[in-house]
This record gives C-alpha cells, sequence and structure tokens, in this order.
C-alpha cells in the first residue's frame, strides 16, 4: 500500500487586520487564534488595499486602536520594561508596539478593569492624605473613560500616581516604575489645553496634582513645579476663597473644594521649602467645613497637617528664602514662638483617633518644621551650647535623633513609605543635620558621643535604604558617614593593650582637630577629662603618673573610644 502524501495545510486567502498589521499568520477563523490568545478584537475589512510597509506600523496601528477603542480588553497589570528600542516588544499580553510620536511612551490597551482594580489601593493609600476624588466618582467615570478624552487623561494620571504612592519596597519594581511614567506621559500627552471655551474643575486640578506627584518622585522639580502651579491655577478658576462662587454649593462640595485647595497649599508650601522657590496660595481663613460623607480619622487627620503647614506663612518663607542674608527677620523670640506652636500642635495631635499610616506622616512632618526652624536660628548664630532653651540649643538635632528613633520604632515602614518621595526628603533634612551637629559639636564626653553615633547609625541605616531617596542625597549621607569614621580612627597599641602608655600608641593623624580633643578627653593617664569641649585646657604630662586604675571595675577610655571606631567603621550601607 503506497504511502499517502501529507496534505499541506490550507492557505487563508485573508488575515485579519490585527494580524496584517503584526505580520505574524492568521488562521482566518471568525475569531482568529491569535486575536482570541490576545483579547483583541478580530475584524477583517473589506479592502484591497495592499501590504503596507513595515515603517508604517506605528501609524497603522494607531488607526486600528481608534476604530476598536469601544472594545473591551483585558489589559496587563503592569506594563513590562521594554527589552530593546524596536519598533515593538513582545510580552506576555501580546504585542506592545511603540507610539511613533514618542521614543519613551509605548502604546498599550489598558482595560477598564485596570483601573477599576486600582481604586481599593487608592482609597487605603491616597485617597487618606489627599481626600478629594471619591470612590464613586472614579467608578463613574472610568466606564466613560474610551469615549471621554478628558476622562480618559485624568484616570491616566489616577493610576499613575495610585501606583507610585502603594507600591514600595519590594514591589516597586523596574516595571511598576516603568508603568508609573507610562502612564504619566500618557496623561500628559492627552491633557487637552485651555482654549477659548476652557472651565476649570476639580478633575482638572487634582489631575495636574497626581502629575506633580509623579515628577517629585522622579526627582524632575522643575516640571513639578510647572504642574503644582497648573494646579493652582486650575483652583484659583473655581474661585474657592470666594463666598459668592462657594455658598451656592451642597456643604460637602464646599468642603471637598475647601480641602482640595488646602492640598495645593501643603504642596506648593513643601516645594518652596525644598526648592527655595516663592509661594504664591495664600492659606484660606478656615478649616475645611465639618464633611459627613467622608471617614472622621481622614477629616482630622486632613485638619493636623493643614494646621502644621500653616506655620509656614510668609514670614516663614521670606526668612527661609533670606536665610543667607542680612534682610531676614529670625529673632530668638521669633524661633521660641514658632517651637511653642509646633508643640502645641504635637499636644492635640496626640488627642486625636488617628491611623498609624496619618499618625507618621504627622510626626515626621513636625519633627521635619522644627528641623527646619532649628537650621533658621543657626543662620543667624542665635544657637548656644549653654542655653536652657531647647529650640536655640547647638544640641537641639541630637536630641531630636532620639525622640525620631523612639518614633520610628513604633511604626511600620509601610505607613511611612505610603506618603511617597516627600516624607523621605523630610527625613532627609532631618538625617543630614543630625550629620552635621556630630560632626561639628563633639560630645562632652565618650558615653554621650557612644549614644550620639548610635542615635544616628539607627536614623541613616532607616533613612538610606528608601527607594525614593535619590542617588544625590544618599550620597549626601554616606559622605558624612565617612567624615564621621574618619574623625574616629581606632587607636592601636602594641599587643592591642590598652593599658600601654600614649606615647607608644599609634600616632592620630596630624591636623585632625578630632584626634587632639579625643587626646584630651582620655589624657595619659587613662582618665576621661570630665570637662566639655568648651572648657578644653591643653593637658600636661605629670612626671609621675597616677597608678592605672583596674579595667574590671570602670571601662577604659579608650576601650570606649575604640568601640565607637568600631561601630562607625562597620557600618557600611549598600549606595545603590
Amino acid at each position: 500500500m503506497e504511502a499517502q502524501t501529507p496534505v499541506p495545510p490550507k492557505r487563508v486567502a485573508k488575515a485579519c487586520d490585527a494580524c496584517k498589521l503584526r505580520k505574524v499568520k492568521c488562521n482566518g477563523q471568525e475569531r482568529c487564534q491569535q486575536c482570541a490568545h490576545l483579547n483583541l478584537r478580530c475584524v477583517y475589512t473589506v479592502s484591497a488595499k495592499q501590504r503596507v510597509q513595515y515603517g508604517k506600523r506605528g501609524h497603522l496601528i494607531s488607526e486600528y486602536k481608534s476604530k476598536t477603542q469601544h472594545a473591551t480588553v483585558n489589559a496587563p497589570t503592569i506594563l513590562p520594561v521594554p527589552a530593546s528600542p524596536s519598533i515593538g516588544h513582545a510580552s506576555p499580553y501580546g504585542m506592545v508596539e511603540q507610539d511613533p510620536l514618542s521614543s519613551t511612551v509605548p502604546l498599550v490597551l489598558y482595560g477598564q478593569s485596570f483601573f477599576l482594580n486600582l481604586i481599593p489601593d487608592y482609597m487605603e493609600g491616597v485617597y487618606p492624605v489627599q481626600p478629594v476624588i471619591t470612590e464613586n466618582e472614579l467608578r463613574q467615570w472610568i466606564p466613560h473613560m474610551d469615549a471621554d478624552q478628558e476622562i480618559r487623561s485624568f484616570v491616566y494620571a489616577f493610576a499613575a500616581c495610585t501606583l507610585n504612592l502603594t507600591r514600595y519596597g519590594d514591589k516597586r519594581t523596574d516595571e511598576i516604575l516603568h508603568t508609573i511614567e507610562t502612564l504619566m506621559n500618557r496623561s500628559i500627552e492627552t491633557l487637552r489645553p485651555p482654549m477659548a471655551n476652557f472651565r476649570s474643575s476639580v478633575m482638572r486640578a487634582m489631575q495636574s496634582m497626581f502629575i506633580h506627584n509623579c515628577l517629585m518622585s522622579m526627582q524632575a522639580s522643575d516640571a513639578a513645579f510647572h504642574y503644582i502651579r497648573d494646579s493652582i491655577s486650575a483652583i484659583q478658576l473655581l474661585r474657592i476663597d470666594c463666598a459668592d462662587y462657594m455658598d451656592p454649593l451642597p456643604p460637602h462640595e464646599r468642603s471637598r473644594r475647601q480641602r482640595l485647595y488646602w492640598q495645593a497649599y501643603i504642596h506648593e508650601r513643601f516645594v518652596a521649602i525644598l526648592d527655595f522657590r516663592e509661594a504664591i496660595l495664600q492659606p484660606l481663613e478656615t478649616l475645611p467645613e465639618d464633611d459627613p460623607t467622608i471617614p472622621l480619622s481622614v477629616h482630622e487627620g486632613f485638619n493636623q497637617i493643614i494646621k502644621l503647614f500653616r506655620l509656614l506663612d510668609t514670614e516663614f518663607l521670606q526668612n527661609w528664602l533670606n536665610s543667607k542674608s542680612q534682610t531676614s527677620s529670625v529673632t530668638c523670640a521669633w524661633v521660641e514662638a514658632k517651637s511653642r506652636e509646633l508643640e502645641g500642635d504635637a499636644a492635640e495631635m496626640d488627642s486625636v483617633a488617628l491611623s498609624t499610616m496619618q499618625r507618621a506622616d504627622l510626626v515626621i512632618t513636625r519633627e521635619w518644621l522644627r528641623t527646619i526652624v532649628w537650621r533658621l536660628a543657626m543662620s543667624q548664630a542665635l544657637l548656644s551650647s549653654r542655653t536652657s532653651k531647647e529650640c536655640l540649643s547647638l544640641l537641639f538635632p541630637v536630641r531630636l535623633s532620639q525622640s525620631l528613633r523612639q518614633q520610628v520604632t513604633s511604626m511600620s515602614r509601610e505607613d511611612i513609605e505610603v506618603h511617597g518621595s516627600s516624607i523621605v526628603q523630610k527625613l532627609f533634612e532631618i538625617t543630614d543635620t543630625i550629620a552635621d551637629v556630630l560632626i561639628h559639636v563633639p560630645a562632652a564626653t565618650l558615653e554621650e558621643t557612644a549614644l550620639r553615633i548610635e542615635d544616628f547609625l539607627f536614623i541613616l541605616d532607616f533613612v538610606i535604604i528608601f527607594p525614593t531617596l535619590d542617588q544625590t542625597r544618599r550620597s549626601i549621607l554616606l559622605g558624612k558617614l565617612e567624615r564621621l569614621q574618619a574623625q574616629f580612627p581606632e587607636i592601636y597599641s602594641a599587643g592591642s593593650s590598652p593599658n600601654l602608655p600614649v606615647d607608644v600608641q599609634s600616632p592620630p593623624p596630624s591636623g585632625d582637630p578630632w584626634a587632639m580633643v579625643t587626646q584630651s578627653k582620655i589624657g595619659p593617664d587613662g582618665f576621661t577629662d570630665p570637662a566639655g569641649i568648651e572648657n578644653y585646657l591643653p593637658i600636661i604630662v605629670p612626671q609621675q603618673p597616677p597608678p592605672q586604675p583596674q579595667l574590671d571595675s570602670r571601662v577604659h577610655p579608650r576601650v570606649a573610644y575604640n568601640d565607637v571606631s568600631r561601630r562607625l567603621s562597620m557600618a557600611n550601607f549598600a549606595t545603590g
């Protein structure tokens, strides 16, 4: 019996539009295998056009998407990172085509389910600190995003901000960062410029606020400043500070718009301190009205953060911007008054029931503001090591490090990271100030030095690993750690004996003031000099030194000093 010749597969006379554009094999079925696999709408047009050249793929895929934009497509939870800068790249969810108008923003069909699934994360991690856009509004808008460009542009920004604030730690992968940037860029690209018939809205103001939030995390300070000002422009057009415009609104809408106004005020004041910029938005006369439609804890927590930032009034900002000039109006009385206001807010905060996330924001913001006030006092030479007033003490940041260490040990890292890059910037400012004091203001005793170093290393270890801490600030902190390590070189002795006289010890580095201070406190007799750095006098070596103390009855100063040195030398942190 002769073997039958295999029948070649039947050639498909016509491929569907999606397969034709992607130049892949189509099986010609009513819903072809490729479209079924990628969950695309399978369309066979009657057109007799010839096959297009490869270079026109971007234009055609855009046309195809516009024709099928009302189709329901299940999008990936994140956008995969392109492996190469080719025209397109494969992903587990299908072919992601490169936008012909942008080399960095790929096009992908995000389905409505992708955005709806982000709402619980938004309500948990974004809404409590930015309580403006409600869950109901999101659920009403998302189904209409395919047909309305303004809604679509806003939803992109909502998704980008939600991912930015709720994906931290191990969840903040390169793919997540790429998705955040992609969504943010799509929001910017689809944001319509104000035309002659432009009408401002709460949605438009919050869209720019969300974009600002993402850009701040990307360290794009100029672009971030542009969008906070864009948000403020939209808010000013709403006339929230005018009773004639606000009184006709329902009470809950008035309260919501007042929260929007204060939200922009807080963001702008923070940028003014961080980047030394002018602020234009003046505070409202009152806090937001009570709103029974939002949780009480959200209302109370938001009011507390408003009260903190109200301290950054016009005089405060002018003093900060002019801190290096002679025009500053900072006085001891002004510093004391601001410090009392901050202490009063701390007492009020303890009496309010807040979530751990809200408390973390308030605690760190308050300590950051106390640091800013102290730095203003330092800029005008108002500090002293002998004052009884903590806010005017040279050692205030050292004491701050002790209280901050106690505070952060009662918080989870998630409660802090959810506030994004702003809270990390505040922690950096605090840690950097503490490091400066440790470097330039020696402690009176080695025991106090050891305690300072332990507190500083704890705070540094806590801050340095935040993924939103940029490389420049990370390098600054590590550089100051290296300075501290250099100021505490280990004192070596033959046979590792701490009882040998000073003249056989390894000499300290020449010209090192810390080495001189160390020798003044240890002394050739092995006793600690009880005098502080301000009472330092040259040591006169006696002809007959007293007997050495017993090491089992007290800790030898040289041993204590070497313990500090080794503790610093063991503090090695990743630089990436």
